[in-house]
């Protein structure tokens, strides 16, 4: 068997695999007047979606599926609500905290306003 027919096959396996978790697989073509889109996972309303470009070669197409099943693996089922990642407001929240937390999660209390006096 030749290495591209085993590799379509692999592909197919893939394939089967990513819908049987429920999400919907499309191929695209992902470039098109001077845009490239990256292919990937997506969460829209209420289920994942993955895009593919229909143009890389089939090798590279295998290792996004693979990835894509990877990370699946690390997702909440869809029919529990949203990932926490893709909450609108999580990821902005956690971006303000202050870098300089103190240990233990817990943000440093601001000092109290001190009044000034004029003598």
């Amino acid at each position: 068997m030749s290495a591209a027919r085993r590799g379509k096959e692999r592909l197919a396996e893939l394939e089967r695999e990513v819908r049987g978790k429920g999400v919907q697989l499309a191929y695209e073509k992902l470039q098109f007047a001077g845009l490239h889109l990256k292919s990937g996972l997506c969460w829209f309303k209420g289920r994942y979606y993955l895009f593919v470009d229909r143009l890389k070669p089939v090798g590279d197409r295998v290792d996004l599926l693979e990835q894509a099943l990877e990370d699946l693996a690390m997702l909440p089922d869809p029919s529990l609500g949203p990932p926490d990642a893709f909450q609108p407001g999580v990821n902005e929240a956690a971006q303000n905290q202050s870098t300089d937390d103190e240990p233990g999660g817990e943000a440093p209390e601001a000092a109290a306003p001190t009044e000034k006096t004029d003598a």
